[in-house]
């Protein structure tokens, strides 16, 4: 029973972070508009002859862009109109495996050769080359080794919750070397229309976000650019914290507005992530230390429905204020444009925000210095 309660806990943070990040991208402002048009020519084995064929293009909104056609005389042409540059595949009736692809210029030839030396040759496309392998290691992440894996099921089968937190922290530890790892490559080619598809169809947090966003100033003209521009001009230091109100419990109602103290972290969290248990591990530490002396903790923690989330704050209570936002009806973590967590907003005693994604010992170091102000 702990297996399978844990399984679908891990099965609903997953669909948490692809809902978070699905809703607040595409709900930020900006409009989709026919930009280029790109014709991808084919050239086929003769055994192919008569095949169904295949294109489709992932552009970051949207349904994918498709245009299927015959192969005749070896040959087929595709025609896809896009918003932007963006990932695309060609598929072949009876080819194994599909190829991977970038759309970045108006013509752009494939050639495929069954046989030992079958690989596909790509021209005219500057970012097809080092698509391969960004899209390779962006689609398979670390994980634990074997044993690991085995010990960590058999910690969870037994209930030594020691165990399966020390592993699935180590888990943790390898998914953010992999982040890591994603926006190396991105940096090494900071020019590559596939690099800022990369950055744009990746999560990371608001440091990394803003830091690999300044980097990436060739891609201006995109929308999706704008898009994110604007998301980020949303979360910029300095400005008024948007109000809002949820109910706590007993019919209550939390409203930041209505908050007096001096200071105010917004802590936005996932109860299952293990980087969200281990905050607020430290974060009572910090809380037993500056509550006497004037700030409020607020968490707020994405539920997958409100039937789901009914007993969580009895089973996962806080020393401090907590709420939740519902994937069917977010607004809170909407509004603070999060899509990533843990995340955090500290405020002043007027709702500016003056600090954001930050660490435990950061908040300790700030909050030690503005409070002997």
């Amino acid at each position: 029973m702990a297996l399978g309660k844990h399984m679908i806990q891990r099965k609903t943070l997953y669909k948490t972070s692809v809902w978070l990040f699905t809703v607040l991208f595409l709900s930020l402002p900006g409009h989709v508009q026919a930009q280029f048009t790109s014709s991808i020519n084919g050239f086929f084995s003769k055994e192919w002859e008569g095949k169904q064929a295949m294109v489709v293009a992932k552009p970051l909104q949207g349904a994918p862009v498709i245009d299927t056609t015959t192969i005749v005389n070896r040959s087929a042409i595709f025609t896809l109109k896009l918003t932007e540059p963006c990932a695309a595949y060609l598929w072949i009736d009876g080819l194994k495996e599909d190829i991977q692809f970038f759309i970045d210029s108006p013509k752009i030839s494939i050639g495929v050769e069954s046989g030992l030396f079958g690989s596909a040759i790509i021209a005219g496309s500057a970012s097809s080359e080092h698509w391969a392998e960004q899209f390779t290691r962006s689609k398979h992440g670390r994980d634990l080794d074997p044993d690991d894996q085995l010990a960590l099921l058999n910690a969870l089968t037994s209930g030594d919750s020691l165990t399966a937190f020390t592993l699935e922290c180590k888990l943790d530890s390898l998914r953010t070397l992999d982040r890591n790892a994603v926006a190396n490559l991105i940096l090494e080619q900071p020019t590559l229309a596939s690099s800022w598809y990369l950055f744009a169809s990746s999560m990371f947090s608001y440091r990394q976000t803003l830091d690999l966003f300044n980097s990436l100033p060739t891609f201006a003209s995109y929308p999706s650019y704008q898009r994110i521009k604007a998301e980020l001009t949303q979360k910029q230091l300095g400005k008024k914290a948007v109000d809002f109100s949820l109910p706590i419990t007993n019919g209550k109602v939390a409203r930041l507005s209505d908050l007096t103290s001096r200071f105010v972290l917004i802590d936005f969290s996932i109860r299952h992530q293990v980087s969200c248990q281990k905050r607020h591990f430290d974060l009572k530490k910090l809380y037993q230390k500056y509550h006497p002396l004037g700030v409020e903790i607020v968490t707020v923690s994405v539920e997958f429905d409100r039937m789901y989330g009914q007993d969580a704050l009895a089973k996962y209570p806080l020393p401090w204020i907590q709420l939740q936002d519902f994937m069917d009806t977010p607004t809170i973590t909407k509004a603070f444009s999060v899509h990533y967590m843990p995340d955090n907003v500290l405020l002043d005693a007027t709702k500016i925000m003056i600090g954001r994604d930050m660490s435990v010992q950061e908040l300790d170091a700030m909050l030690e210095q503005l409070l002997n102000k």
